[in-house]
């Protein structure tokens, strides 16, 4: 062999010694995959189990690992076992369809999680509340009876049971109510009556609208007088910017106006043997009593 030639040969061997060194070395420098996620458990919740008919409500799927960790990627499938009773669409988003009980199962690869839903029958299940009264329209001093129900989703009654009921009025200048529902016209307009029945986190409400209208023919002029322990008459009617001649007897009174509301005039102090007057600038209701003498009550009422 030449010289030339040994050369050649040995320049091929160490070119394959590097080469095999460089691969050897590129292999070692190769960092391994991180081991796979594995769903061990799914956890599912629902701000509500009990469904009435067409009831839908949001079920989550929470995956976790063996450890607790929360597997965010995973896309879980979504099943009825009686889809009949509770549908479960592709996000979880379960509907009530007839009464019964279903279970719903979330699976993500050979994991799965369930949850137990029971759905009832709308009816008797209060859904709404529906207020009414005995007069849609009263004069100024004049009182009504409002009441409220019960409705279920199929708008049949629902009781109401010993729910608690509160009352209220969107303008008090016009018309107030007490707890019992009774309305007293106190002003001319329009208010809405308003009921606002607990039932759990949220409470039913219902109103009605009701008009307070004026009294016809109302004099300028009225009389009380004071006839033994009592006011006469008791209700007194005179027509806005109208007097009132209260008749004092030889027996002491006075005339206090409770509660004293805007427009209610001057109170007249313990006196006997005279006649004072006073005038009304505002309509309204405006009661006021004898404190000599406990209850000798009356009311003016002052219509446009």
């Amino acid at each position: 062999m030449s010289s030339r030639l040994k050369t050649y040969t040995r320049r091929i061997a160490f070119a394959g010694i590097a080469l095999l060194a460089a691969c050897d070395d590129k292999s070692m420098d190769v960092t391994p995959p991180p081991p796979a996620v594995v769903v061990a458990r799914l956890e599912l919740s629902a701000a509500t189990t009990a469904l009435t008919l067409q009831q839908t409500v949001q079920v989550s799927a929470a995956a976790r690992t063996a450890s607790g960790a929360v597997v965010g990627s995973a896309q879980p499938a979504w099943s009825s076992t009686a889809p009949g009773v509770a549908t479960v669409n592709a996000s979880g988003l379960v509907t009530g369809v007839a009464p019964g009980s279903a279970t719903i199962r979330a699976t993500v690869g050979s994991v799965s999680g369930t949850l137990d839903v029971t759905v009832t029958s709308a009816a008797g299940v209060l859904a709404t509340v529906v207020v009414s009264a005995q007069d849609l329209t009263i004069q100024l001093g004049q009182l009504t009876q409002a009441t409220v129900s019960g409705r279920d989703a199929l708008g049949g009654p629902a009781a109401l049971g010993t729910r608690v009921v509160t009352w209220s009025s969107s303008n008090p200048a016009i018309a107030t109510i007490n707890a019992a529902g009774v309305v007293t016209g106190v002003g001319v307009g329009t208010v809405n009556l308003q009921a606002s029945v607990a039932d759990g986190a949220a409470p039913r409400t219902g109103s009605i609208p009701l008009i307070v209208t004026g009294i016809p023919n109302a004099p300028t002029t009225a009389d009380v007088f004071m006839p033994g322990l009592v006011f006469s008459p008791t209700e007194t009617v005179v027509k806005l910017g109208g007097t009132v001649r209260f008749v004092f007897p030889p027996l002491a009174h006075d005339v206090i106006w409770d509660p004293r509301l805007a427009g209610s005039p001057a109170d007249i102090n313990v006196t006997s043997s005279v006649i004072v007057a006073r005038s009304f600038p505002a309509v309204g209701v405006f009661p006021f009593k004898c404190t000599l003498h406990p209850g000798m009550d009356g009311t003016v009422i002052v219509s446009p």
